[in-house]
């Protein structure tokens, strides 16, 4: 395997058990608020996850992207299985060549265009959703649910790998 088609590997790995997860949840667990997330739910996370992947896919063939942009679909933070259809779908078609793009942002007052490419900005989705589903994680050890979670769940892989190094035999 080469080094571009790792990226997909692991962005397959997350999503996958996302999905996995999401198909243990029910509506209600969902959409439950959590206090120690300032009122987020998993749907919310999920729907954030999403978003920026589908930001990133549409923005391969203007050449342009701005993650400030996305629709926030309610739909996607309040039903488990149009968030676990849209991650196929996601999977489906994430896997495209590298190539230039420039990125937009506003920082406060400030316009900012920056040069990026695909690839970073895959990698840099890989990283987003790592946090949101350590966030998602809080929400599974408040609500008292952390079973359901793979124990690698929200967890970057060089953290993974450094913890397999520690281990004793």
């Amino acid at each position: 395997m080469n080094k571009d088609e790792s990226v997909y590997v692991i962005l397959h790995e997350i999503l996958t058990d996302q999905q996995n997860l999401l198909r243990k949840v029910s509506a209600k667990m969902y959409t439950h608020t959590i206090p120690s997330l300032d009122g987020s739910t998993i749907g919310g996370h999920t729907r954030h996850i999403i978003e920026f992947l589908e930001i990133l896919l549409n923005s391969y063939h203007t050449d342009q992207i701005n993650y400030d942009e996305r629709q926030r679909n309610l739909e996607l933070e309040k039903n488990p299985e149009k968030a676990i259809q849209t991650i196929s779908e996601i999977l489906s078609n994430i896997n495209l060549p590298n190539k230039n793009l420039m990125m937009h942002q506003t920082v406060g007052n400030v316009s900012l265009e920056i040069p990026t490419n695909f690839f970073r900005e895959l990698l840099y989705n890989i990283e987003h959703c790592i946090h949101h589903q350590a966030l998602i994680k809080v929400a599974f050890n408040e609500i008292k649910m952390s079973h359901l979670l793979n124990k690698n769940f929200g967890i970057a892989p060089s953290t993974i790998q450094y913890r397999e190094t520690q281990k004793i035999n």
